[in-house]
């Protein structure tokens, strides 16, 4: 099994024609399968698919990480253009956000046909390969970003813990390698769940947001001292752990990682 991801939204943009915006947007392809995870918070993922060959209409599957406007902001475009794609979330990612008083969840108040809507709450092997994490435990609380998040929930309006956050697993000829998109509950937590259930495979790649932009070193030796036990091969910095704490993995991990920017494509 063999996946190109692509990277059509992300902080950062270099060459011509595409454009960046503060969010996320990766096209995974395996198998012939076209997997969207997140759709950053425009529709400048679909602009930017389309300048570099891609059609929406043609994925087969939506992932969205967690409820946040800047990976659900180009939800319903998506569902505009493209008519046959389930979406594949956590219940819990429809619920209101809001970071101290600013609402930053699905803001849509025309929000969708939920018949599109598939929610998982276990492990999901979503296509050949690919596996879906949900149920993200807590194993170090040292490592989580939930500071002036809160969610609107059944009860009323708590503090976010983020139970609407998934992983995602790629599985490739006994390695394994993780997408993650802003790890609010902690990138090692995410590893540890993820790792458990391919025991003997060799770590692969690490990509995605890991939430420590503007966090204090303490955060980034958290993940650091993890990883140097459990190191992939691949380690791929973007979003929300900002370009600061990409010097310093590049400093402590050397040509093993690399800054994951809108337009960039790599394999496995």
């Amino acid at each position: 099994m063999h996946y190109k991801i692509t990277t059509l939204v992300e902080n950062a943009v270099y060459g011509r024609n595409l454009q960046a915006e503060h969010g996320l947007s990766l096209l995974i392809e395996n198998g012939g399968y076209k997997i969207l995870f997140d759709t950053g918070q425009s529709d400048l993922f679909i602009r930017n698919a389309t300048l570099s060959g891609i059609d929406i209409a043609e994925v087969d599957f939506l992932i969205l990480s967690h409820g946040h406007s800047d990976h659900t902001g180009g939800l319903r475009h998506f569902l505009t253009v493209n008519k046959k794609a389930p979406v594949i979330c956590k219940q819990e990612a429809l619920y209101r956000k809001f970071k101290d008083k600013r609402e930053n969840g699905v803001i849509d108040p025309g929000l969708p046909d939920l018949s599109r809507f598939r929610f998982i709450t276990g492990k999901t092997e979503l296509v050949p390969g690919l596996f879906l994490f949900p149920d993200l435990p807590v194993i170090n609380p040292e490592d989580t970003h939930f500071k002036r998040f809160f969610t609107q929930t059944p009860e009323g309006v708590v503090p976010d813990i983020f139970n609407d956050e998934l992983a995602v697993a790629l599985i490739a000829e006994n390695t394994y390698s993780v997408l993650s998109a802003c790890s609010h509950r902690g990138i090692t937590n995410i590893l540890r769940t993820i790792g458990k259930s391919f025991p003997g495979y060799t770590f692969k790649l690490l990509a995605g947001g890991f939430h420590i932009h503007n966090a204090q070193d303490e955060k980034f030796s958290i993940i650091a001292d993890y990883l140097k036990n459990n190191l992939p091969e691949q380690i791929g910095i973007c979003h929300c752990t900002g370009i600061d704490k990409y010097a310093l993995f590049r400093q402590t991990f050397g040509d093993r990682v690399f800054y994951n920017y809108t337009g960039n494509t790599f394999y496995l």
